[in-house]
């Protein structure tokens, strides 16, 4: 990065050691080019095979020896040379003061590590200062010279006197520019004379790429900017800060390029600064800093900041925060207390229209790649006023985080909510975004705060079988739109057949989606005993006079609520459920095959199996099964009996589930329009999309209704968690406010026990 250096790296370029035939002794340098390629003298070629220094016949197709020092790993390997530049008569003949030619490009046989690279070139210039390495590449053999004199032809250096000075074994050696961190040359001989003077001279960058570009390599010598120079912005952003350079004058353009280094964790020179070509070369390959730079810019001249913003964009540039930016909005959520933190991915959510990787949300350890990921999301709201920057998704996040997940601070003092919205306010700030705009937001924040959005609309369907041997329901309905279950069906005692249910249902969703209101998908909730789990309920066909298939589970998302599996397992699971539901953002899901438990047993060994699994999995709130048919309906079970609300599983049996594997993916909710677009996909291409995918979906938060008995003068029942706003709590009920579930599908729980 020239100027900009990182900690620790190595100082100086690979060195690479031609070593003389039938010895390891080595006889000059060379440099390392992309391709495999290497660069050095003609006459070090020459010595490797004890020629004469100045000859000039192509030595052939002989192979050389070459050791390449990188800063991890010293490899060996073999080279041939697949261009000659001998050495050839310049003013004063060949063996004067200079000659012409005297190159030669060498091809290794193979690759070496990828932490041995090339390094780029830029032009020699007089007054640079350069560094050498001896042939050994030992790193006491540096050679600190200045270059007195280049004409494009000939570089001639003087050394510092005290100091080692070049001498035989350099030959072909680079020469480095520690402070653009590249090559300007390679050395070529030791000028013979008399007294003190400590001078050489080198083959300069200008020459070499003459010579190699007769012979069609020129290629080979990379500059620091040529993967750049054609990346939008690249020459937008030198000019603007060719002008931050002239306006700031020395010390200002110093004091921003010293600030981002610090920011960004970098090293620099005690003195001088980066030419406009480097900063853009950091700014374009540095992570975050650009975004320093205009940290750095904003105070003085806001639209140089402005400018740099738009640069940033153009040049596909991600990150929007600056290193100091990004690493106190990880602190700050990383401090949240964890009933604070368990909100986060519900506040995430209501944020945003773009949908976030639940892997994202459920994985505190994951914090760095979720802010990440909200970095890159576009602004979400119009400038305001005309002309100033609209907010990013991350900020209007942070709002959401800070009204939903923090409660404010009392008698003045600063909290999380308050420490949030200042760095808002900051990052803002930096960023051009006008405070009404940002205001805006906070707004939004505050009402989601205040006013959670509405739960999708469902209707839930309660199914009663009339019986063994048949295959009529009886049938209970209820609209919940959001504000609680309404009930709407009539003449519950009279059995219905699979397309009277099914006519109704979609009758009862009618009623939930007025014409042209673009709301999601209403939630079909059918309400069954254990014995219903298998019952293909979704592919139940309301078969209309009109052909065309009216499939349950196709047309809305269609799910399972088993709450007498819930209800008999007692209080402590059913405070479990609750607190598994809570957790669905958070947690990982769990997912149970033939891998995790032995299949093969049955009855207590295997619900004990499951339950040992899920007490292990502790908070785990969604479940995918893909076991054998005959273990299924037990780990199904056991699941809903523990608490699990979402719990997603094949009826075909088929094992390792497409349906499943489809499913498991997605995030937790929006697993009920996943599960209908696959059973849709098997209508369309059954080949291609096999299974029949079940979910069980209880969702803690809403209450199911009141579920009287089919059998008239027998006493209702109320689910698990169902409010009745006169009768208090009766002895031995539930503290939760569970009742024990008699519904007319189980007779006696007590004697139930779940087994496959």
């Amino acid at each position: 990065m020239g100027w900009f250096r990182i900690p620790g790296a190595d100082s100086r370029p690979p060195a690479v050691s031609v070593l003389g035939e039938g010895h390891d002794r080595p006889v000059g340098a060379a440099v390392l080019l992309p391709q495999q390629h290497l660069l050095t003298c003609a006459h070090v070629v020459n010595g490797a095979l004890h020629k004469h220094q100045f000859a000039d016949d192509h030595p052939g197709p002989v192979t050389l020896r070459v050791r390449i020092h990188g800063p991890d790993d010293t490899v060996e390997r073999a080279a041939r040379v697949v261009a000659w530049i001998p050495p050839r008569r310049a003013v004063g003949g060949v063996g004067a003061y200079e000659w012409a030619g005297d190159l030669a490009l060498l091809r290794m046989d193979t690759a070496v590590p990828e932490s041995i690279g090339p390094t780029p070139w830029v032009p020699m210039a007089e007054r640079q200062r350069l560094r050498a390495w001896h042939a050994t590449a030992e790193r006491g053999s540096a050679v600190d010279v200045q270059v007195i004199e280049c004409n494009g032809r000939f570089g001639y250096l003087d050394g510092d006197q005290g100091k080692l000075a070049v001498d035989h074994g350099y030959s072909g050696a680079p020469l480095w520019l520690p402070d653009d961190q590249a090559v300007v040359g390679v050395v070529a001989a030791k000028l013979d004379t008399s007294g003190g003077l400590r001078r050489a001279w080198g083959v300069p960058w200008q020459r070499i790429h003459a010579e190699l570009a007769a012979v069609g390599a020129a290629r080979l010598l990379t500059r620091p900017d040529d993967a750049l120079r054609d990346r939008p912005g690249y020459g937008r952003l030198v000019t603007l800060l060719d002008g931050l350079q002239l306006a700031g004058g020395t010390a200002g353009w110093t004091g921003l390029a010293r600030s981002v280094a610090r920011e960004c964790g970098l090293e620099h020179p005690a003195a001088g600064g980066p030419s406009p070509e480097q900063f853009a070369r950091l700014l374009l390959t540095r992570e975050r800093a650009l975004p320093a730079l205009v940290d750095a810019v904003r105070p003085a001249d806001g639209p140089a900041a402005d400018a740099l913003l738009d640069i940033g964009h153009e040049a596909g540039l991600r990150r929007l925060l600056a290193p100091r930016e990004h690493r106190e909005l990880l602190w700050l959520l990383s401090a949240l207390p964890p009933h604070a933190a368990a909100r986060v991915p519900t506040a995430v959510r209501a944020a945003l229209v773009t949908p976030v990787p639940a892997a994202l949300l459920t994985d505190r350890a994951r914090q760095r790649e979720l802010i990440g990921f909200l970095e890159e999301l576009p602004g979400d709201s119009g400038a305001f006023p005309h002309g100033c920057r609209p907010v990013p998704g991350l900020l209007r996040v942070v709002e959401f985080i800070a009204a939903g997940c923090c409660p404010p601070s009392e008698h003045g003092s600063r909290g999380p909510r308050e420490e949030l919205r200042e760095w808002n306010d900051r990052v803002a700030l930096r960023l051009g975004v006008h405070p009404v705009a940002l205001g805006e937001r906070r707004r939004d924040a505050a009402d989601w705060e205040h006013h959670p959005v509405r739960p999708a609309p469902r209707v839930l369907a309660a199914l009663d079988s009339c019986g063994p041997g048949t295959d009529r329901y009886r049938l209970r309905l209820w609209c919940d739109d959001g504000t609680g279950p309404r009930r709407v069906s009539e003449d519950e005692d009279r059995p219905r057949t699979q397309q009277e249910v099914v006519r109704e249902i979609f009758a009862a969703v009618g009623t939930l989606r007025p014409p042209g209101r673009p709301d999601r998908l209403p939630m079909v909730e059918l309400i069954v005993d254990r014995d219903s789990l298998e019952v293909p309920f979704d592919g139940w066909n309301g078969d209309p006079p009109t052909g065309l298939p009216r499939l349950l589970g196709v047309k809305y998302p269609v799910v399972l609520n088993c709450p007498e599996l819930r209800e008999r397992a007692g209080a402590e699971h059913l405070a479990d459920w609750r607190e598994r539901w809570q957790r669905l953002d958070e947690e990982e899901p769990l997912h149970i095959d033939g891998t995790v438990i032995d299949c093969t047993t049955g009855g207590r060994e295997l619900t004990h199996a499951v339950y040992g699994l899920l007490m292990e999995w502790r908070f785990a709130a969604r479940v995918s099964i893909d076991v054998p048919a005959p273990a299924r309906p037990g780990v199904v079970q056991t699941c809903l009996q523990a608490g699990v609300p979402v719990v997603l599983w094949d009826r075909s049996g088929e094992p390792g589930s497409p349906a499943v594997r489809y499913a498991s993916p997605v995030p937790a909710r929006e697993l009920p329009d996943a599960v209908r677009i696959y059973r849709s996909k098997t209508l369309q291409r059954p080949a291609d999309h096999p299974g029949r995918p079940v979910l069980a979906w209880a969702d803690a938060d809403r209450p199911l209704p009141e579920l009287e008995l089919a059998e008239p003068g027998e006493p209702s029942a109320r689910t698990p968690g169902a409010y009745d706003p006169v009768e208090p709590p009766a002895a031995g009920r539930d503290p939760d406010g569970a009742t024990g579930w008699s519904g007319p599908w189980l007779a006696d729980p007590s004697d139930r026990e779940v087994v496959p």
